[in-house]
């Protein structure tokens, strides 16, 4: 959407991207559909590997299995702040290269601390339903539950909807009543709570 100018702070698929598809097929001698596919992705300049591995990234292990809790902490923030500045994109856990989502954002941390959030992956993450995966964490019974008052950096803190008791966010606790999260616009550093994200549902431990 960058590419096609249509960017707005949110990577929605609507009429006016739809259209600069097209136009830009167009120019560049492809069949105008609207719709991006290898040759399309090509030609704005992204590799055929990218197609490919962009939701099959894997952050590596950076953290060993006999290593304390501290250091698979520090894995996981680590590496969420590798991506910093990146954009938000919904139903996305890919590389620092790119953009993620919240719970994309997580998994990618999960996975340089050492977990794999099974059944919640970074490729089924990218199937269309799925970009609420911060629903599955939350639910997720290998991530032990822990009171708000004994919240401790690398713990992961869940927001609910505004006005619904639904889960839609999850960020990184760092400490100090600042978390790491994926949103709208950007991965970003900000407080636990604000205006447009404060109802809290609960903390959750991946690391004890």
């Amino acid at each position: 959407m960058h590419r096609m100018g249509t960017w707005y702070g949110k990577n929605y698929y609507n009429q006016a991207t739809y259209n600069a598809v097209k136009n830009f097929q167009r120019r560049h001698g492809l069949k105008a559909t609207g719709n991006v596919n290898l040759k399309t992705w090509q030609k704005m300049g992204f590799s055929k590997k990218s197609w490919y591995g962009i939701d099959s990234y894997v952050a590596p292990l950076k953290a060993k299995a006999w290593q304390g809790r501290k250091a698979h902490v520090e894995a996981m923030i680590n590496q969420a702040y590798k991506h910093m500045g990146k954009p938000w994109l919904a139903g996305c856990s890919s590389s620092p290269a790119y953009g993620v989502d919240c719970s994309g954002l997580v998994m990618q941390g999960l996975y340089a601390g050492g977990i794999s959030p099974v059944p919640t992956s970074s490729i089924g993450h990218a199937h269309p339903g799925n970009e609420w995966n911060s629903r599955n964490l939350w639910t997720d019974k290998h991530l032990k539950r822990v009171a708000y008052s004994q919240r401790r950096r690398g713990d992961l803190v869940f927001y609910y909807q505004p006005g619904a008791p639904t889960i839609w966010h999850v960020a990184i606790y760092l400490g100090h009543n600042r978390v790491i999260e994926s949103w709208p616009p950007c991965v970003m550093v900000a407080p636990i709570s604000n205006n447009q994200r404060n109802v809290i549902a609960g903390i959750k431990r991946p690391f004890i």
